[in-house]
């Protein structure tokens, strides 16, 4: 749905400066989106067939790095040669590993500044969800950074129409976790 990419790319606020991470591209619709705007895309695709598939679609274009690669092995800091969380996620994320992909990001040495994710609908309200109402999930996500809803995606946007409503959730990711936690395993 051409509506929700928009959406994502609005609640991005992408520029020709930024370096944006986006996780499960498959055929690289937003990716393409993605690259006209920022400076630098790397897309991270699990999937073998589709990361070649990828590479070669989008070819042409000088700013996309394909990593076939699983994205929890991932090191920001290594990967992106950013060590002050100089770089954006968007993604829409597949929807089994949502949890540890956030944290993943958001305990990285190397944070991201803003994420953009596309999850299920009743994740995206208990990231976004108020004090009285938090899960583990949403105290973990709030802990280092802000969320906000930015829309609901019917399930008919999509093709084939999955069972569930998706939605789209901005992080800004704080410089230090809320409460001046510095070591959240400790």
């Amino acid at each position: 749905d051409s509506g929700a990419l928009d959406k994502i790319i609005v609640a991005a606020e992408l520029s020709p400066t930024d370096i944006v991470v986006e996780i499960g591209p498959g055929l690289g619709v937003l990716t393409e989106r993605l690259a006209g705007i920022a400076g630098r895309v790397i897309a991270v695709e699990l999937d073998n067939s589709l990361a070649a598939r990828l590479r070669e679609r989008l070819a042409s274009l000088n700013n996309v790095t394909v990593l076939n690669e699983d994205v929890l092995k991932v090191d920001p800091a290594a990967s992106l040669e950013q060590k002050d969380g100089g770089y954006k996620v968007v993604a829409n994320l597949p929807y089994y590993i949502t949890s540890p992909v956030l944290r993943h990001f958001l305990e990285a040495s190397a944070k991201p500044k803003t994420m953009v994710v596309m999850v299920q609908k009743e994740v995206a309200e208990q990231i976004t969800a108020a004090p009285g109402r938090l899960s583990i999930l949403a105290v973990s996500v709030q802990l280092y950074g802000k969320p906000s809803l930015i829309t609901v995606v019917p399930a008919a946007s999509f093709y084939p129409a999955p069972k569930v409503d998706s939605a789209v959730v901005r992080i800004d990711v704080f410089t230090i976790p809320a409460a001046g936690v510095t070591d959240p395993d400790g």
